[in-house]
Protein backbone atom coordinates (compact mmCIF):
# COMPACT_ATOMS: atom_id res chain seq x y z
CA UNK A 1 0.00 0.00 0.00
CA UNK A 2 1.23 3.48 -0.85
CA UNK A 3 0.80 6.09 1.84
CA UNK A 4 -0.23 9.33 0.18
CA UNK A 5 1.49 12.37 1.67
CA UNK A 6 -0.01 15.81 1.27
CA UNK A 7 2.49 18.60 1.00
CA UNK A 8 2.47 21.87 2.88
CA UNK A 9 -0.12 24.31 1.62
CA UNK A 10 2.77 26.54 0.65
CA UNK A 11 5.23 24.53 -1.42
CA UNK A 12 8.34 26.18 -2.70
CA UNK A 13 10.45 25.45 -5.72
CA UNK A 14 13.48 27.64 -5.19
CA UNK A 15 16.33 28.57 -7.50
CA UNK A 16 19.72 29.34 -5.98
CA UNK A 17 21.88 31.14 -8.50
CA UNK A 18 25.63 31.35 -8.13
CA UNK A 19 28.33 32.23 -10.59
CA UNK A 20 28.36 28.81 -12.23
CA UNK A 21 25.89 26.70 -10.24
CA UNK A 22 22.10 26.54 -10.35
CA UNK A 23 20.46 24.64 -7.51
CA UNK A 24 16.80 23.82 -7.28
CA UNK A 25 14.78 22.64 -4.32
CA UNK A 26 11.32 21.59 -3.18
CA UNK A 27 10.14 21.71 0.41
CA UNK A 28 7.55 19.33 1.79
CA UNK A 29 6.13 17.99 5.03
CA UNK A 30 6.13 14.29 5.85
CA UNK A 31 5.72 11.98 8.81
CA UNK A 32 8.72 9.73 9.44
CA UNK A 33 7.17 6.65 10.99
CA UNK A 34 10.22 4.39 11.11
CA UNK A 35 13.94 4.58 11.58
CA UNK A 36 14.14 4.19 7.81
CA UNK A 37 11.40 5.81 5.72
CA UNK A 38 11.17 5.55 1.93
CA UNK A 39 9.94 8.46 -0.19
CA UNK A 40 8.93 8.06 -3.84
CA UNK A 41 9.09 11.15 -6.03
CA UNK A 42 7.89 11.19 -9.66
CA UNK A 43 9.78 13.99 -11.45
CA UNK A 44 8.86 16.06 -14.54
CA UNK A 45 11.16 15.83 -17.55
CA UNK A 46 14.35 17.87 -17.99
CA UNK A 47 14.55 18.78 -14.32
CA UNK A 48 16.96 16.48 -12.45
CA UNK A 49 19.72 14.69 -14.35
CA UNK A 50 20.41 11.08 -13.44
CA UNK A 51 23.88 12.02 -12.15
CA UNK A 52 22.88 15.15 -10.22
CA UNK A 53 23.92 15.64 -6.61
CA UNK A 54 20.86 15.23 -4.37
CA UNK A 55 20.59 16.33 -0.74
CA UNK A 56 17.84 16.25 1.88
CA UNK A 57 17.85 18.72 4.76
CA UNK A 58 15.80 19.64 7.80
CA UNK A 59 16.23 23.19 9.03
CA UNK A 60 19.45 23.49 6.99
CA UNK A 61 20.82 20.33 8.62
CA UNK A 62 21.79 17.48 6.32
CA UNK A 63 19.85 14.25 6.70
CA UNK A 64 21.48 10.94 5.89
CA UNK A 65 19.82 9.45 2.82
CA UNK A 66 20.28 6.80 0.22
CA UNK A 67 18.66 7.24 -3.16
CA UNK A 68 18.21 5.35 -6.38
CA UNK A 69 16.93 6.33 -9.81
CA UNK A 70 14.12 3.88 -10.42
CA UNK A 71 13.13 5.21 -13.82
CA UNK A 72 14.62 7.76 -16.22
CA UNK A 73 12.86 9.62 -18.98
CA UNK A 74 13.16 7.95 -22.38
CA UNK A 75 15.17 10.01 -24.81
CA UNK A 76 16.39 9.74 -28.39
CA UNK A 77 19.66 11.47 -27.51
CA UNK A 78 21.27 13.86 -25.04
CA UNK A 79 21.18 13.99 -21.26
CA UNK A 80 19.24 11.50 -19.18
CA UNK A 81 16.79 12.85 -16.62
CA UNK A 82 15.23 11.26 -13.57
CA UNK A 83 11.56 10.34 -13.78
CA UNK A 84 11.15 8.27 -10.62
CA UNK A 85 13.38 8.80 -7.59
CA UNK A 86 13.36 6.57 -4.50
CA UNK A 87 14.87 8.04 -1.32
CA UNK A 88 15.53 6.22 1.92
CA UNK A 89 15.68 8.52 4.93
CA UNK A 90 17.73 7.47 7.93
CA UNK A 91 16.20 9.63 10.63
CA UNK A 92 14.44 9.29 13.96
CA UNK A 93 10.65 9.17 13.65
CA UNK A 94 8.65 12.38 13.79
CA UNK A 95 5.30 13.79 12.67
CA UNK A 96 4.96 16.59 10.12
CA UNK A 97 8.67 17.00 9.59
CA UNK A 98 9.50 19.77 7.12
CA UNK A 99 12.15 18.57 4.65
CA UNK A 100 13.85 20.21 1.70
CA UNK A 101 15.09 18.23 -1.29
CA UNK A 102 17.86 19.98 -3.22
CA UNK A 103 19.54 18.95 -6.45
CA UNK A 104 22.45 20.30 -8.43
CA UNK A 105 22.72 19.26 -12.08
CA UNK A 106 26.23 20.67 -12.41
CA UNK A 107 27.75 19.01 -9.36
CA UNK A 108 27.67 15.37 -10.36
CA UNK A 109 27.37 12.28 -8.22
CA UNK A 110 25.94 9.04 -9.56
CA UNK A 111 23.64 7.03 -7.30
CA UNK A 112 25.32 3.80 -6.26
CA UNK A 113 22.63 2.37 -4.00
CA UNK A 114 20.53 -0.70 -4.69
CA UNK A 115 17.41 -0.16 -2.60
CA UNK A 116 14.67 -2.69 -1.92
CA UNK A 117 11.21 -1.13 -2.09
CA UNK A 118 9.38 -1.32 1.22
CA UNK A 119 5.76 -2.40 1.38
CA UNK A 120 4.82 0.97 2.85
CA UNK A 121 6.44 3.92 1.16
CA UNK A 122 5.44 7.54 0.86
CA UNK A 123 4.40 9.03 -2.47
CA UNK A 124 5.46 12.69 -2.49
CA UNK A 125 5.01 15.53 -4.98
CA UNK A 126 4.71 19.32 -4.71
CA UNK A 127 1.44 19.80 -6.60
CA UNK A 128 -1.08 18.15 -8.88
CA UNK A 129 0.44 19.94 -11.83
CA UNK A 130 3.90 18.59 -10.94
CA UNK A 131 2.46 15.08 -11.04
CA UNK A 132 0.55 15.81 -14.25
CA UNK A 133 3.81 16.90 -15.86
CA UNK A 134 5.57 13.74 -14.69
CA UNK A 135 2.90 11.23 -15.76
CA UNK A 136 0.38 12.84 -18.13
CA UNK A 137 2.95 15.05 -19.92
CA UNK A 138 0.89 18.15 -19.26
CA UNK A 139 2.72 21.50 -19.43
CA UNK A 140 3.72 23.45 -16.35
CA UNK A 141 0.79 25.54 -15.13
CA UNK A 142 0.08 27.46 -11.94
CA UNK A 143 -3.64 27.98 -12.51
CA UNK A 144 -5.97 26.08 -14.79
CA UNK A 145 -9.75 25.89 -15.07
CA UNK A 146 -10.29 22.14 -15.10
CA UNK A 147 -13.44 21.90 -12.96
CA UNK A 148 -15.69 21.61 -16.03
CA UNK A 149 -13.82 18.37 -16.86
CA UNK A 150 -12.77 16.95 -13.49
CA UNK A 151 -16.13 17.29 -11.74
CA UNK A 152 -18.06 15.27 -14.37
CA UNK A 153 -15.21 12.75 -14.50
CA UNK A 154 -15.56 12.33 -10.72
CA UNK A 155 -19.34 11.95 -10.94
CA UNK A 156 -19.09 9.25 -13.58
CA UNK A 157 -16.20 7.55 -11.77
CA UNK A 158 -18.32 7.26 -8.63
CA UNK A 159 -20.45 4.79 -10.56
CA UNK A 160 -17.76 3.08 -12.60
CA UNK A 161 -15.74 2.22 -9.49
CA UNK A 162 -18.83 1.00 -7.59
CA UNK A 163 -18.60 -2.70 -8.32
CA UNK A 164 -21.80 -3.54 -6.45
CA UNK A 165 -23.78 -1.13 -8.64
CA UNK A 166 -22.07 -2.34 -11.82
CA UNK A 167 -22.78 -5.96 -10.94
CA UNK A 168 -26.43 -5.14 -10.21
CA UNK A 169 -26.68 -3.60 -13.69
CA UNK A 170 -25.16 -6.60 -15.43
CA UNK A 171 -21.48 -5.69 -15.36
CA UNK A 172 -19.61 -7.78 -12.79
CA UNK A 173 -15.86 -7.28 -12.76
CA UNK A 174 -15.33 -10.41 -14.82
CA UNK A 175 -17.31 -8.96 -17.75
CA UNK A 176 -14.51 -8.00 -20.09
CA UNK A 177 -16.01 -5.18 -22.15
CA UNK A 178 -16.08 -2.71 -19.24
CA UNK A 179 -12.26 -2.87 -19.15
CA UNK A 180 -11.83 -1.61 -22.70
CA UNK A 181 -9.94 1.65 -23.30
CA UNK A 182 -8.01 1.33 -20.03
CA UNK A 183 -10.38 2.14 -17.17
CA UNK A 184 -7.52 2.13 -14.61
CA UNK A 185 -5.77 4.81 -16.68
CA UNK A 186 -8.83 7.07 -16.52
CA UNK A 187 -9.05 6.72 -12.71
CA UNK A 188 -5.33 7.41 -12.24
CA UNK A 189 -5.75 10.55 -14.35
CA UNK A 190 -8.63 11.59 -12.11
CA UNK A 191 -6.43 11.15 -9.04
CA UNK A 192 -3.71 13.29 -10.58
CA UNK A 193 -6.06 16.04 -11.73
CA UNK A 194 -8.18 16.13 -8.55
CA UNK A 195 -5.51 15.49 -5.90
CA UNK A 196 -8.03 13.20 -4.19
CA UNK A 197 -6.33 10.17 -2.69
CA UNK A 198 -9.53 8.09 -2.84
CA UNK A 199 -9.11 7.83 -6.60
CA UNK A 200 -5.55 6.58 -6.21
CA UNK A 201 -6.80 3.75 -4.00
CA UNK A 202 -9.56 2.88 -6.46
CA UNK A 203 -7.19 2.97 -9.44
CA UNK A 204 -4.79 0.69 -7.57
CA UNK A 205 -7.64 -1.74 -6.86
CA UNK A 206 -8.61 -1.85 -10.54
CA UNK A 207 -5.01 -2.28 -11.66
CA UNK A 208 -4.47 -5.09 -9.16
CA UNK A 209 -7.46 -6.93 -10.62
CA UNK A 210 -6.22 -6.38 -14.16
CA UNK A 211 -2.73 -7.63 -13.25
CA UNK A 212 -4.23 -10.74 -11.67
CA UNK A 213 -6.04 -11.45 -14.94
CA UNK A 214 -3.01 -11.21 -17.23
CA UNK A 215 -1.63 -14.66 -17.94
CA UNK A 216 2.00 -15.59 -18.53
CA UNK A 217 1.64 -14.84 -22.25
CA UNK A 218 0.21 -11.37 -21.69
CA UNK A 219 -3.34 -12.40 -22.59
CA UNK A 220 -6.38 -11.01 -20.78
CA UNK A 221 -8.01 -13.97 -19.06
CA UNK A 222 -11.55 -12.57 -19.24
CA UNK A 223 -11.72 -13.15 -23.01
CA UNK A 224 -11.14 -16.34 -24.95
CA UNK A 225 -8.93 -14.94 -27.71
CA UNK A 226 -5.88 -12.78 -28.25
CA UNK A 227 -7.29 -9.29 -28.77
CA UNK A 228 -4.78 -6.44 -28.64
CA UNK A 229 -7.45 -3.86 -27.83
CA UNK A 230 -7.67 -5.35 -24.33
CA UNK A 231 -4.10 -4.22 -23.72
CA UNK A 232 -4.17 -1.52 -21.05
CA UNK A 233 -0.55 -0.44 -20.74
CA UNK A 234 -0.87 3.14 -19.53
CA UNK A 235 -2.74 2.19 -16.38
CA UNK A 236 0.09 -0.25 -15.64
CA UNK A 237 2.71 2.41 -16.38
CA UNK A 238 1.01 4.90 -14.06
CA UNK A 239 0.79 2.25 -11.35
CA UNK A 240 4.54 1.71 -11.58
CA UNK A 241 5.38 5.41 -11.61
CA UNK A 242 3.22 5.97 -8.51
CA UNK A 243 4.41 2.97 -6.52
CA UNK A 244 7.52 1.32 -8.05
CA UNK A 245 5.42 -1.85 -8.09
CA UNK A 246 7.35 -4.69 -9.75
CA UNK A 247 4.11 -6.56 -10.48
CA UNK A 248 2.96 -3.65 -12.65
CA UNK A 249 6.32 -3.65 -14.41
CA UNK A 250 6.12 -7.39 -15.05
CA UNK A 251 2.53 -7.17 -16.30
CA UNK A 252 3.34 -4.30 -18.67
CA UNK A 253 6.25 -6.29 -20.06
CA UNK A 254 3.97 -9.25 -20.78
CA UNK A 255 1.29 -7.03 -22.32
CA UNK A 256 3.87 -5.39 -24.58
CA UNK A 257 5.38 -8.68 -25.74
CA UNK A 258 1.93 -10.02 -26.56
CA UNK A 259 1.06 -6.84 -28.47
CA UNK A 260 3.85 -7.67 -30.93
CA UNK A 261 1.46 -10.16 -32.54
CA UNK A 262 -0.40 -7.17 -34.05
CA UNK A 263 0.86 -6.45 -37.57
CA UNK A 264 0.66 -2.69 -38.17
CA UNK A 265 1.26 -2.72 -41.95
CA UNK A 266 -1.74 -2.79 -44.29
CA UNK A 267 -2.42 -4.06 -47.80
CA UNK A 268 -5.52 -5.15 -49.67
CA UNK A 269 -4.88 -8.81 -48.85
CA UNK A 270 -4.95 -7.95 -45.14
CA UNK A 271 -7.83 -9.17 -43.05
CA UNK A 272 -8.95 -7.32 -39.96
CA UNK A 273 -7.47 -3.85 -39.29
CA UNK A 274 -8.75 -0.88 -37.28
CA UNK A 275 -7.31 2.34 -35.91
CA UNK A 276 -8.37 1.15 -32.45
CA UNK A 277 -6.08 -1.87 -32.57
CA UNK A 278 -3.26 0.17 -34.09
CA UNK A 279 -3.64 2.58 -31.17
CA UNK A 280 -3.54 -0.24 -28.61
CA UNK A 281 -0.33 -1.65 -30.09
CA UNK A 282 1.28 1.79 -30.23
CA UNK A 283 0.29 2.57 -26.65
CA UNK A 284 1.84 -0.71 -25.52
CA UNK A 285 5.10 0.04 -27.32
CA UNK A 286 5.33 3.62 -26.03
CA UNK A 287 4.49 2.62 -22.46
CA UNK A 288 7.12 -0.13 -22.52
CA UNK A 289 9.67 2.32 -23.95
CA UNK A 290 8.86 4.74 -21.15
CA UNK A 291 9.31 1.93 -18.65
CA UNK A 292 12.58 0.51 -19.99
CA UNK A 293 14.09 2.76 -22.68
CA UNK A 294 14.78 -0.38 -24.72
CA UNK A 295 15.87 0.14 -28.33
CA UNK A 296 13.61 -2.70 -29.49
CA UNK A 297 10.57 -0.84 -28.14
CA UNK A 298 11.63 2.29 -30.00
CA UNK A 299 11.97 0.23 -33.17
CA UNK A 300 8.45 -1.08 -32.66
CA UNK A 301 7.14 2.48 -32.19
CA UNK A 302 8.79 3.51 -35.45
CA UNK A 303 7.36 0.47 -37.24
CA UNK A 304 3.81 1.36 -36.19
CA UNK A 305 4.15 5.06 -36.97
CA UNK A 306 5.77 4.38 -40.35
CA UNK A 307 2.96 1.95 -41.24
CA UNK A 308 0.39 4.58 -40.29
CA UNK A 309 2.22 7.21 -42.34
CA UNK A 310 2.16 4.89 -45.36
CA UNK A 311 -1.59 4.24 -45.00
CA UNK A 312 -2.27 7.97 -44.67
CA UNK A 313 0.10 9.54 -47.21
CA UNK A 314 0.62 6.66 -49.64
CA UNK A 315 -2.62 4.66 -49.48
CA UNK A 316 -3.07 1.39 -51.32
CA UNK A 317 -5.24 0.95 -54.43
CA UNK A 318 -4.46 4.48 -55.65
CA UNK A 319 -6.99 5.92 -53.21
CA UNK A 320 -7.03 9.70 -53.02
CA UNK A 321 -5.19 11.40 -50.17
CA UNK A 322 -7.77 12.42 -47.58
CA UNK A 323 -5.78 12.56 -44.34
CA UNK A 324 -6.60 9.25 -42.64
CA UNK A 325 -5.13 5.70 -42.55
CA UNK A 326 -7.31 4.22 -45.27
CA UNK A 327 -8.36 0.58 -45.21
CA UNK A 328 -11.33 -1.26 -46.63
CA UNK A 329 -14.74 -1.35 -45.03
CA UNK A 330 -14.47 -5.13 -45.05
CA UNK A 331 -11.16 -4.97 -43.12
CA UNK A 332 -12.80 -2.74 -40.54
CA UNK A 333 -16.16 -4.44 -40.14
CA UNK A 334 -15.40 -8.01 -41.26
CA UNK A 335 -17.97 -7.82 -44.04
CA UNK A 336 -19.07 -5.55 -46.86
CA UNK A 337 -17.13 -4.16 -49.77
CA UNK A 338 -13.75 -2.58 -50.43
CA UNK A 339 -14.70 1.06 -50.07
CA UNK A 340 -11.89 3.07 -48.46
CA UNK A 341 -12.83 3.60 -44.82
CA UNK A 342 -11.71 5.45 -41.70
CA UNK A 343 -13.26 5.90 -38.25
CA UNK A 344 -13.01 9.39 -36.70
CA UNK A 345 -13.45 8.21 -33.11
CA UNK A 346 -10.95 5.38 -33.48
CA UNK A 347 -8.57 7.89 -35.05
CA UNK A 348 -8.98 9.83 -31.80
CA UNK A 349 -7.59 6.83 -29.92
CA UNK A 350 -4.72 6.53 -32.38
CA UNK A 351 -4.01 10.26 -32.28
CA UNK A 352 -3.74 10.10 -28.48
CA UNK A 353 -0.99 7.47 -28.74
CA UNK A 354 0.76 9.54 -31.40
CA UNK A 355 0.34 12.61 -29.19
CA UNK A 356 2.10 10.95 -26.28
CA UNK A 357 5.07 10.12 -28.49
CA UNK A 358 5.05 13.65 -29.87
CA UNK A 359 5.05 15.09 -26.35
CA UNK A 360 7.96 12.83 -25.43
CA UNK A 361 10.09 13.43 -28.52
CA UNK A 362 8.68 16.15 -30.77
CA UNK A 363 8.43 13.56 -33.57
CA UNK A 364 7.35 15.28 -36.78
CA UNK A 365 5.69 12.19 -38.24
CA UNK A 366 3.41 11.92 -35.24
CA UNK A 367 2.64 15.64 -35.41
CA UNK A 368 1.83 15.48 -39.12
CA UNK A 369 -0.50 12.53 -38.63
CA UNK A 370 -2.40 14.24 -35.82
CA UNK A 371 -2.78 17.42 -37.87
CA UNK A 372 -4.13 15.68 -40.97
CA UNK A 373 -6.40 13.48 -38.85
CA UNK A 374 -7.96 16.67 -37.57
CA UNK A 375 -8.36 18.00 -41.11
CA UNK A 376 -10.03 14.72 -42.08
CA UNK A 377 -12.62 15.13 -39.34
CA UNK A 378 -13.34 18.67 -40.54
CA UNK A 379 -13.58 17.72 -44.21
CA UNK A 380 -15.11 14.24 -44.09
CA UNK A 381 -15.95 13.17 -40.57
CA UNK A 382 -18.94 15.23 -39.37
CA UNK A 383 -22.61 15.66 -40.07
CA UNK A 384 -25.46 17.70 -38.61
CA UNK A 385 -28.21 16.26 -36.47
CA UNK A 386 -31.80 17.42 -36.85
CA UNK A 387 -33.88 19.63 -34.58
CA UNK A 388 -34.54 16.70 -32.19
CA UNK A 389 -30.89 16.95 -31.13
CA UNK A 390 -30.71 20.74 -31.49
CA UNK A 391 -28.97 20.56 -34.89
CA UNK A 392 -25.64 19.75 -33.29
CA UNK A 393 -22.48 18.83 -35.21
CA UNK A 394 -21.87 15.10 -34.79
CA UNK A 395 -18.75 13.01 -35.52
CA UNK A 396 -19.35 10.13 -37.88
CA UNK A 397 -18.76 6.70 -36.42
CA UNK A 398 -17.36 5.49 -39.74
CA UNK A 399 -16.58 7.23 -43.04
CA UNK A 400 -16.93 5.16 -46.21
CA UNK A 401 -15.18 7.34 -48.75
CA UNK A 402 -16.20 5.56 -51.94
CA UNK A 403 -19.56 4.13 -50.96
CA UNK A 404 -21.44 6.30 -48.46
CA UNK A 405 -24.27 3.75 -48.24
CA UNK A 406 -22.00 1.84 -45.86
CA UNK A 407 -22.24 4.73 -43.43
CA UNK A 408 -25.01 4.26 -40.88
CA UNK A 409 -25.04 7.64 -39.17
CA UNK A 410 -27.07 7.59 -35.96
CA UNK A 411 -27.50 10.95 -34.27
CA UNK A 412 -28.66 9.27 -31.05
CA UNK A 413 -25.43 7.32 -30.49
CA UNK A 414 -22.71 8.92 -32.62
CA UNK A 415 -22.71 12.02 -30.41
CA UNK A 416 -21.34 9.83 -27.61
CA UNK A 417 -17.94 10.35 -29.22
CA UNK A 418 -18.05 14.15 -29.11
CA UNK A 419 -15.58 14.50 -26.23
CA UNK A 420 -12.98 12.05 -27.53
CA UNK A 421 -13.12 13.51 -31.04
CA UNK A 422 -12.77 16.94 -29.38
CA UNK A 423 -9.53 15.58 -27.94
CA UNK A 424 -8.26 14.83 -31.45
CA UNK A 425 -9.30 18.27 -32.70
CA UNK A 426 -7.60 20.00 -29.76
CA UNK A 427 -4.33 18.17 -30.34
CA UNK A 428 -4.45 18.98 -34.04
CA UNK A 429 -5.23 22.63 -33.26
CA UNK A 430 -2.25 22.75 -30.90
CA UNK A 431 0.08 21.44 -33.61
CA UNK A 432 -1.32 23.94 -36.08
CA UNK A 433 -0.59 26.71 -33.59
CA UNK A 434 2.97 25.45 -33.06
CA UNK A 435 3.41 25.42 -36.84
CA UNK A 436 1.89 28.93 -36.98
CA UNK A 437 -1.01 27.76 -39.13
CA UNK A 438 -3.89 30.13 -38.47
CA UNK A 439 -6.96 28.04 -39.28
CA UNK A 440 -9.98 29.86 -37.88
CA UNK A 441 -12.49 27.34 -39.25
CA UNK A 442 -10.66 24.46 -37.62
CA UNK A 443 -10.36 26.26 -34.29
CA UNK A 444 -14.06 27.03 -34.46
CA UNK A 445 -14.85 23.35 -34.97
CA UNK A 446 -12.74 22.51 -31.92
CA UNK A 447 -14.63 25.16 -29.95
CA UNK A 448 -18.00 23.77 -31.06
CA UNK A 449 -17.04 20.24 -30.02
CA UNK A 450 -15.86 21.51 -26.63
CA UNK A 451 -19.15 23.35 -26.12
CA UNK A 452 -21.07 20.19 -26.99
CA UNK A 453 -18.86 18.08 -24.73
CA UNK A 454 -19.53 20.46 -21.84
CA UNK A 455 -23.27 20.47 -22.59
CA UNK A 456 -23.35 16.68 -22.42
CA UNK A 457 -21.97 16.95 -18.89
CA UNK A 458 -24.47 19.68 -18.00
CA UNK A 459 -27.36 17.53 -19.25
CA UNK A 460 -26.12 14.62 -17.17
CA UNK A 461 -25.95 16.86 -14.11
CA UNK A 462 -29.48 18.17 -14.66
CA UNK A 463 -30.83 14.61 -14.85
CA UNK A 464 -29.09 13.38 -11.69
CA UNK A 465 -29.96 14.32 -8.14
CA UNK A 466 -26.76 12.72 -6.82
CA UNK A 467 -23.08 12.99 -7.66
CA UNK A 468 -23.14 9.54 -9.29
CA UNK A 469 -23.70 9.58 -13.04
CA UNK A 470 -24.09 6.63 -15.38
CA UNK A 471 -22.87 6.05 -18.94
CA UNK A 472 -24.14 3.17 -21.06
CA UNK A 473 -22.35 1.03 -22.03
CA UNK A 474 -19.70 1.19 -19.24
CA UNK A 475 -16.81 1.23 -21.72
CA UNK A 476 -18.04 4.66 -22.82
CA UNK A 477 -16.58 6.04 -19.58
CA UNK A 478 -13.08 5.02 -20.64
CA UNK A 479 -13.28 6.05 -24.28
CA UNK A 480 -14.58 9.46 -23.15
CA UNK A 481 -11.92 10.17 -20.53
CA UNK A 482 -8.79 8.04 -21.06
CA UNK A 483 -7.67 9.93 -24.15
CA UNK A 484 -8.85 13.42 -23.14
CA UNK A 485 -6.97 14.51 -20.00
CA UNK A 486 -5.26 17.25 -22.04
CA UNK A 487 -8.53 19.01 -22.86
CA UNK A 488 -8.54 21.49 -19.93
CA UNK A 489 -5.11 22.91 -20.72
CA UNK A 490 -5.69 22.80 -24.49
CA UNK A 491 -8.93 24.75 -24.03
CA UNK A 492 -7.13 27.21 -21.75
CA UNK A 493 -4.34 27.65 -24.28
CA UNK A 494 -6.27 27.70 -27.55
CA UNK A 495 -9.74 29.03 -26.79
CA UNK A 496 -9.33 31.64 -24.04
CA UNK A 497 -9.23 35.35 -24.82
CA UNK A 498 -5.66 35.77 -23.56
CA UNK A 499 -4.25 32.81 -25.46
CA UNK A 500 -1.74 34.98 -27.32
CA UNK A 501 -0.01 35.69 -24.03
CA UNK A 502 0.31 32.05 -22.98
CA UNK A 503 3.31 29.88 -23.60
CA UNK A 504 2.95 26.77 -25.69
CA UNK A 505 4.58 24.58 -23.04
Amino acid sequence: MIWFIRFLSLITIVLFFGSTIAKEAITFQVSLTKDKTQLLLPVPNRLITVDATIQLTEMDTDITIKYEVFNSWPALAGKKYIRLLLLEVDQRPGDNVSLTLEWDNEKLKASDHDLVVQEHLNLIFPSSNWLAQALLLHPKSSALNSAWYVEPLSAYANYFTDHTALTKNGYPMKRASQWLYDKPQAIYQLFIMSNNNDWLEKANFLTKYYIENIDQNGLFKLIDKNDVKYSMPKGLLYRYLLSADDKAREALTKVYLNSLTWEPEYNLARGFWTERNQAAALNAAISYWELTGEVSALERINQIIDATVAMTFNPVSDWNLVGCPQHTYKSHEGQGGNSATCSPWMMSLLSDALWRYYRLTGDTRAASLIEVFGDFVLNHGIYWGNEKVDNIVIPKYLVALENPRYESNDQWTDHQHTCDVAGLLGKAAYIKSVNKVDDLLFTELFSVFIQQCKKSFERAKSKNSTNTWIFKPPRRFSWTFSSTSDLPWLVDLLLTENKQHRSKD
